[in-house]
């Protein structure tokens, strides 16, 4: 099963969604595989660090890449997690035509709504070539866990007209997420008191799991 977050709007919420997923689905026993396609290799270096025995990562700069590992990963893994940059659209869309499903994260802002369906009319190109129906959602990310604001419910509104479903869970704004990468550590393995919300933040990885599993099996 491959999986992939993308959105062309850099900031949107990619790497830290991605990782999140990776969490869970590993904590929950799935064998797992990554691509980072992002310059940076955060999510890549992370999974090096956090997971060095439980994970397997692979880094893509160009499209033949993609290709070759995704096909090396279906061998070993149950779920492929694929972070996409949001610098080339070749990328993007050669990612979307191998994918399962495809999660477009962006938070409650006008600019991400626009890379949000950048993304999403690019990948209803690739469905209209490949003739197929591609399964995705949006994800809504770094949402303060107190107030949903009326930009938030704005850019929702503008997205819903693309027929494009939400994902039933969201990314709350919570500092123990970017501990998650200042420590490159899990946050199931963490036990450091100056995480806060730690128990929290377990929570909403796994209802992210969740949600993501029933859009699979939806």
């Amino acid at each position: 099963m491959i999986i992939s977050f993308a959105n062309v709007k850099g900031g949107s919420g990619k790497t830290t969604s991605s990782a999140l997923l990776i969490s869970g689905l590993t904590e929950r026993g799935y064998r797992v595989a990554v691509l980072d396609c992002d310059p940076l290799l955060t999510l890549h270096d992370w999974c090096s660090t956090a997971w060095p025995e439980r994970l397997t990562s692979a880094r893509a700069d160009k499209p033949a890449d993609i290709s070759r590992h995704l096909e090396a990963f279906k061998r070993q893994a149950d779920f492929i997690i694929v972070d996409l940059s949001a610098a080339t659209d070749v990328m993007n869309a050669l990612t979307f035509a191998l994918s399962d499903f495809v999660v477009v994260p962006m938070q409650g802002s006008a600019v991400d709504a626009r890379g949000a369906i950048h993304t999403l009319n690019l990948l209803k190109l690739v469905e209209d070539n490949r003739r197929m129906v591609i399964k995705s959602s949006v994800l809504l990310t770094r949402l303060n866990p107190m107030v949903l604001t009326n930009s938030a419910k704005h850019v929702s509104q503008v997205i819903s007209k693309q027929n494009i479903p939400f994902l039933d869970a969201a990314i709350l704004e919570r500092s123990a997420y970017r501990d998650m990468f200042t420590k490159m550590a899990s946050l199931f393995s963490a036990e450091d008191p100056r995480i806060h919300n730690l128990d929290k933040a377990r929570r909403d990885i796994l209802c992210l799991t969740d949600a993501v599993e029933r859009r699979l099996a939806g």
